[in-house]
């Protein structure tokens, strides 16, 4: 229940410049907030000042009566000082079930669950004007079939595209035969078209995975085949993440859907608005397991399923894959397989393990993304959320060449902790291109409140390069990577500090 999308220019602001740096960390003021708030996101910043999406565990009113957890509409100034903080309009008395919200400069398209004139539940969504916080339309029911009767919904999300001008809604129902309902809209969020359809039949139990919505308006959906006969403990779908981007993508995928399922396939179904049936393809690797696989838009047209693989379970990795689709002709190939190179092993493992091609625990891919020079790059990341709180580890950036060999391997070297189910969460990274075909990395190293503020350069060539650019004992408040946000060739970011008590916007300057 929960989320966000957007940005901004600027006018006055408190700063704490570091020289010597490849970019400068300049805070606006500190802004008191309540302990049990937490900010998810940064929906979009201009010069109306910034937006920020938050959540409250709960809220007493002056006749000391208490309301159910609810979503909040923080709104700054230009000058990054608070204007307006209160819950989302028409969300005070807790009736409505929260979802998400998406967002233009000055519009929010607000997606939630409430009680219909029949008294059971349907999906809405609704338009709140930014500037005045009035709802701009009336209620309109998402989802409805032919009859106009709107099923009652669990679990929806949503899934923005990396330019910003597509943006889908989807849901998944489970059962034995799996359905996934899905609106597209375009940058003003107005519905483009709206489809729902099995997924094609299987052998075995069926589980979504992730949807991806394509600049081009294509929407791709993956989900795992299991076994005939496995034994399905848990969710038929992936909820919901806790902590996720702009783009409505989970930070941290989890990818262990049932606790004893045997080994799967995965599978790739690709919806657009002129196909009257969906193209599904099936990667074939030969492995049991792919404990990390995500989706991209490449520079060609094309869409790329980068994945790592394992015969040993969901918990470690042993190598990669690169499964490329052409949506024109339509059809899917395997561009790359291999067993993770030497230097790869040589970060995670010990020289003994790494000499013996051992498996990586915990490892797992977060995304692949392309550099100015059309180069792909992946970014890994080893993670243990059994202990407590969790862990992030070292992190790091592997570059690739047109083969989609693994040529280059830039180490970061971390130790994060963060409190897996919180929105506020230390971990993780958020990456900026640079113009030079490499890569920024902003991060918190440490724990608060000794926390520092660090920026690594990641180029094509050399060593990766860390800055600390600011620390907790500076700003009182540690980045939130999910908040990232990019105006021109500006970037901005909510602090918020250990306990919730304050937050703050950063702005992230190229020198």
């Amino acid at each position: 229940m929960n989320r966000f999308t957007r940005v901004l220019t600027l006018t006055v602001m408190v700063t704490t410049v570091l020289h010597s740096q490849p970019a400068t960390i300049k805070w606006f003021p500190q802004v008191r907030t309540a302990k049990d708030q937490r900010t998810l996101l940064l929906l979009n910043a201009g010069n109306q000042g910034f937006h920020l999406l938050r959540w409250q565990n709960s809220r007493t009113d002056a006749a000391g009566t208490k309301t159910p957890a609810m979503p909040l509409l923080t709104v700054l100034t230009p000058g990054g000082e608070r204007l307006h903080d209160e819950p989302l309009p028409g969300f005070e008395d807790g009736t409505k079930d929260f979802r998400f919200v998406l967002a233009t400069d000055t519009v929010l398209l607000v997606v939630y669950e409430a009680p219909n004139s029949t008294g059971t539940q349907s999906l809405f969504t609704r338009r709140l004007n930014l500037e005045n916080r009035k709802w701009s339309a009336a209620p309109q029911v998402l989802f409805s079939d032919l009859s106009n009767r709107a099923p009652a919904f669990a679990n929806t999300w949503f899934n923005r595209s990396p330019d910003e001008r597509r943006s889908c809604v989807y849901h998944m129902t489970g059962g034995t035969t799996p359905r996934i309902a899905i609106a597209l809209l375009d940058e003003n969020l107005q519905l483009l078209w709206q489809r729902s359809v099995n997924l094609p039949e299987a052998s075995g139990a069926r589980a979504m995975r992730q949807v991806f919505c394509s600049n081009s308006g294509a929407v791709l959906v993956h989900y795992q085949i299991f076994n005939p006969g496995a034994r399905m403990l848990g969710q038929p779908y992936e909820a919901p993440p806790t902590v996720f981007g702009a783009n409505g993508q989970a930070f941290f995928r989890n990818t262990e859907w049932a606790v004893e399922a045997e080994p799967y396939s995965d599978a790739v179904l690709l919806l657009n608005a002129e196909q009257d049936a969906p193209a599904d393809f099936y990667p074939q690797l030969g492995k049991k397991f792919t404990p990390s696989f995500e989706i991209s838009e490449g520079p060609d047209g094309r869409f790329y399923c980068a994945g790592f693989y394992s015969n040993e379970s969901t918990d470690n990795a042993e190598g990669y894959f690169i499964y490329a689709i052409d949506p024109e002709k339509p059809e899917g190939t395997i561009v790359k397989q291999a067993p993770f190179p030497s230097v790869l092993r040589k970060v995670y493992l010990s020289k003994k393990s790494a000499a013996n091609k051992e498996s990586v625990d915990g490892l797992m891919l977060r995304w692949l993304r392309w550099t100015a020079d059309g180069r792909p790059w992946i970014l890994a990341e080893q993670q243990n959320f059994n202990m407590s709180p969790g862990r992030i580890e070292t992190a790091t950036l592997l570059r690739m060449d047109s083969t989609f060999r693994i040529s280059t391997v830039r180490e970061v070297e971390k130790y994060q902790r963060t409190q897996t189910g919180d929105p506020q969460n230390f971990a993780s990274l958020a990456a900026v291109a640079d113009a030079k075909n490499g890569w920024w990395l902003l991060w918190n190293q440490g724990n608060w409140p000794n926390a520092k503020l660090l920026l690594t350069e990641c180029g094509s060539r050399g060593t990766p390069v860390d800055h600390v650019v600011d620390n907790t004992a500076r700003s009182n408040v540690s980045l939130l990577p999910q908040t990232l946000l990019r105006r021109g060739n500006t970037w901005f970011f909510v602090g918020e500090s250990e306990y919730h008590e304050r937050i703050r916007i950063g702005m992230l300057e190229k020198n």
